[in-house]
């Protein structure tokens, strides 16, 4: 792994304040982009649905070597001890559907890259041959879920507050005259047969039946009446219509 200019470095991995510095760097490199993207054959044309990037994937595999820098701490079974402990106690960080609190980092010092990664489906996998016996190989899958540099989805806030196309009544309506100060009496809307007393409408939230009801109304039977005052009712309930007074308009104000 080397860019043809620089000096070699080595890779590593890392969460919190550990790292796990590699004593060789991995035989082979795979950096991944799939694209999420479905070709549907019609008898006439190929139609293209594009839903942009699919999440990147990177493939690392080779061997710990036998004892390339003459340390003892390098030699090739400590590292892979060593990299088996420190990739199980990541893994054991998380659980019940929730990765680590912990962010792991695959840094590519050479190319200069370092993203946030997590181990993939398939995980790691350490293999050991006949013909070379005294070296562990190793193959590990992650899923990048960003740069480095870029910041989680947690800490990332969303500057649209409320709703860009309300449904509301307009407060500008109940605003105070420009000359006396006043705010006009605002009057409550009942939207289904202007009964002043019906569920919730002011403060009392009190339900009054109208004079012409000559029997009761069961919301749970289906009938125009009982779905106008319901529709009512919930109107009132979540601030769609007017209260009495104006007591939820003016604070808008």
């Amino acid at each position: 792994m080397a860019d043809g200019k620089n000096r070699l470095r080595k890779i590593a991995f890392q969460f919190g304040n550990r790292f796990f510095r590699f004593a060789i760097n991995p035989e082979n490199y795979t950096f991944a982009r799939p694209h999420r993207t479905t070709a549907v054959k019609t008898k006439s044309r190929i139609v293209i649905e594009d839903f942009q990037a699919d999440v990147p994937t990177i493939t690392i595999s080779g061997t710990t070597g036998f004892n390339p820098t003459g340390r003892k701490q390098d030699r090739g079974i400590n590292k892979i001890k060593e990299m088996k402990k420190f990739l199980e106690d990541y893994a054991n960080m998380g659980g019940n559907g929730s990765k680590a609190a912990q962010d792991f980092y695959f840094h590519d010092f050479t190319n200069d890259e370092s993203y946030v990664v997590h181990l993939s489906t398939e995980g790691v996998t350490y293999t050991q041959d006949v013909n070379s016996p005294l070296t562990h190989r190793y193959e590990i899958k992650m899923v990048v879920l960003r740069k480095a540099s870029e910041p989680s989805d947690d800490d990332i806030v969303d500057p649209e507050i409320g709703n860009r196309f309300p449904s509301l009544p307009d407060p500008s309506k109940n605003r105070p005259d420009p000359g006396t100060g006043e705010k006009p009496e605002p009057d409550p809307y009942d939207p289904s047969s202007g009964n002043p007393d019906i569920y919730n409408k002011g403060n009392t939230d009190v339900y009054t039946p109208p004079p012409e009801a000559t029997e009761p109304i069961n919301p749970q039977a289906p009938s125009p009446t009982a779905y106008n005052y319901g529709m009512s009712g919930l109107g009132y309930n979540i601030g769609y219509y007017l209260r009495e007074g104006g007591t939820w308009l003016s604070r808008l104000t």
